[in-house]
């Protein structure tokens, strides 16, 4: 199913969570609303779902309003067809997995054969078939979120929207439950709409992602452009890059771009200097964008420094190096490389120009 928002506005007093949002979903799509908390990204999820009344605009679920302030039109979540799933699993402990995804079903006054057969289509799908006598009490977090997960899916919905549903369980199984819900999205070619404040879930799930800052979309594309192509270097900050410097000075002679670094005498060759904005241009280098060598290479932007920091992480070591031209930079190191550097040990820091960026401070109305 198709969503659109138009002009999409929602106040509370002074204060604005949406500011003019302008989207447009297209059916089969997985869409991320990436963004820092209070960026107003799960207020707009809110807004589609029928949870939240805005303040002004239009939202279009599959040819049909289900919100229009000029027209006075505002259905009721119980009309959109729209499943949610939440960051807290909310799940009945004192009933079977089976009866929490039933539940539903049986308020809509299905039979008990179909409520039977579409329970076992969702517990499958969602790998718990094993569990429908199980109370749910027993389950551990990431059962308890499938379970969530199953009494959505159990509605057909025509829209699915998740709000941060892996936030509270470990590393290693959200790993996994990504992977899953991607497959699951896949497979019922469904519409989702997903909120996460994390850029590696948004990388993971997405097929566009609409990065927030102040209730309005400042970055909307696919998720490597996205990584590779930062609108500013906010947005660079958000998405993981880690070195991030003021520029004291533009210069471009010969086809190349050179920034120098304030507070110090850095000197940094960019070939992308056709970003370059006026307004408060930054350098911004990835760490794993930098080589960390014992001994000077031939590269230009190449300078000596000073490990303050190695921390060891499995395959890599992230360092904090001291350059002699004044800044300290973020590096990640791979142990394949055969090369480990200790604190204390003078080294060289290189990379290619092609991996820097000058970007805005940030994205302007």
């Amino acid at each position: 199913m198709k969503i659109s928002i138009q002009n999409l506005q929602l106040k509370y007093g002074s204060f604005t969570a949406i500011d003019n949002l302008n989207l447009d979903i297209e059916d089969g799509e997985s869409l991320v609303l990436l963004g820092q908390s209070g960026c107003g990204k799960t207020s707009t999820m809110r807004c589609i779902a029928g949870l939240e009344e805005p303040t002004s605009g239009r939202i279009i679920i599959d040819d049909v309003v289900v919100f229009d302030s000029e027209r006075g039109i505002n259905l009721p979540p119980n009309k959109r067809n729209v499943g949610m799933v939440f960051q807290s699993y909310a799940v009945w402990p004192h009933m079977t997995v089976a009866q929490n995804v039933a539940y539903s079903l049986k308020r809509k006054r299905l039979s008990k054969a179909e409520i039977d057969e579409r329970v076992i289509e969702a517990l499958t799908l969602v790998g718990l078939e094993q569990f429908a006598d199980r109370g749910a009490s027993l389950l551990s977090g990431g059962q308890m979120q499938r379970v969530a997960l199953a009494r959505s899916l159990v509605m057909r919905p025509s829209v699915l929207m998740l709000d941060e549903p892996l936030s509270n369980l470990d590393a290693r199984l959200r790993d996994r439950l990504r992977v899953e819900l991607r497959e699951i999205q896949l497979k019922l070619g469904l519409t989702t709409v997903y909120v996460t404040h994390d850029q590696h879930e948004a990388f993971a799930l997405a097929d566009r992602i609409a990065l927030l800052q102040g209730g309005r979309i400042v970055q909307l594309g696919e998720p490597r452009d996205m990584y590779e192509a930062p609108a500013s270097a906010s947005i660079a900050h958000f998405l993981g890059v880690s070195n991030i410097m003021e520029c004291a000075g533009i210069t471009t002679a010969d086809g190349s771009t050179t920034a120098r670094v304030a507070d110090g005498d850095l000197l940094i060759e960019a070939s992308h200097g056709e970003t370059v904005a006026a307004h408060s241009p930054k350098v911004c280098i990835r760490a794993e964008h930098l080589q960390v060598t014992s001994a000077p290479t031939d590269n230009p932007n190449s300078w000596p420094g000073t490990v303050r920091v190695a921390g060891f992480q499995g395959n890599d070591v992230r360092y904090a190096i001291e350059l002699e031209a004044g800044p300290e930079l973020d590096a990640l190191g791979t142990l394949r490389r055969g090369e480990q550097h200790n604190v204390g040990d003078r080294v060289w820091v290189a990379v290619d120009a092609r991996e820097v960026q000058i970007l805005p401070a940030e994205v302007f109305a």
